[in-house]
């Protein structure tokens, strides 16, 4: 009898050990699955990231606000910057550019998904701060601007290579009087940097967009003759490496809808 029972247990032994391989089989099996929901989650939770123009930094915050299917991440600076930045590999979905130049830039990088949309179009002017000596003067172009200034007078203007002050040295080359000013010229590095460096007085004038102009307690002085630089024209695109493709397609539709049209106008771009 007790051999009889030494081989009773001898072969029920591996019993154990295979009821034993099944919790730890189905603890992988539900700890995969829990791990794809949590991947589906996190994408899903996953913000719209829109890299903007800085001179469209109120537009698109309204504009999110009002998106629906996803939260709109948004950032804002220099085109010129965040384009480069797209081509190194910054995550983000949309890329609003106040330049087609930087649209297309991206577009022979092959960061692009699909055709970009245009927007809407700006003014270049010239602007000083509030009750300042220029705004109670007869400066009414980029002439009569530098006469005023005097000798050690600066102007602010976007760095090279940015669209608002590309646009604004291709004006001043095409009136002629870019020579005369260079030495005046003191980079920001964004519009709204210009904007903030004239509103505070740090400098007495500026080039900056009509919609810029708006926002701050600065004076328009004149607008450039369109004729002077390219069109500012403001474009929007997909970019290949979106996150959310759909949603960023979603929110190109959303920014040619009848409410961003209404935004933009308010803000002081022109449509088409």
């Amino acid at each position: 009898m007790p051999e009889a029972h030494g081989r009773a247990c001898a072969g029920s032994a591996p019993l154990p050990r295979r009821v034993g391989r099944l919790p730890s089989a189905l603890a992988a099996l539900l700890a995969g699955i829990g791990a794809s929901l949590a991947g589906a989650e996190t994408r899903e939770a996953a913000p719209l990231r829109v890299l903007a123009a800085a001179s469209l930094t109120e537009v698109v915050e309204a504009l999110a606000g009002r998106f629906e299917g996803a939260r709109v991440e948004a950032s804002f600076g220099a085109s010129s910057a965040l384009a480069r930045q797209i081509r190194d590999g910054a995550p983000a979905d949309v890329f609003l550019s106040a330049s087609p130049e930087w649209i297309g830039f991206l577009r022979e990088a092959g960061e692009l998904s699909g055709e970009p949309i245009v927007l809407a179009r700006n003014r270049l002017v010239c602007i000083a701060p509030q009750r300042s000596p220029l705004a109670a003067g007869a400066v009414r172009d980029p002439r009569t601007l530098l006469a005023a200034i005097g000798p050690e007078g600066g102007v602010a203007i976007a760095d090279e290579g940015v669209p608002a002050g590309e646009y604004a040295r291709r004006a001043l080359r095409n009136l002629g009087v870019f020579d005369a000013f260079e030495p005046h010229l003191v980079g920001q590095r964004d519009v709204r940097a210009v904007l903030h460096a004239v509103e505070r007085g740090e400098l007495p004038a500026g080039f900056a967009y009509a919609s810029d102009a708006r926002i701050a307690a600065v004076e328009v002085l004149f607008a450039f003759d369109p004729a002077t630089h390219p069109p500012i024209e403001y474009q929007a695109a997909v970019l290949r490496n979106a996150r959310r493709p759909v949603e960023a397609r979603r929110f190109l539709q959303h920014l040619r809808g009848e409410a961003a049209r209404a935004i933009l106008a308010g803000a002081g771009f022109a449509l088409f």
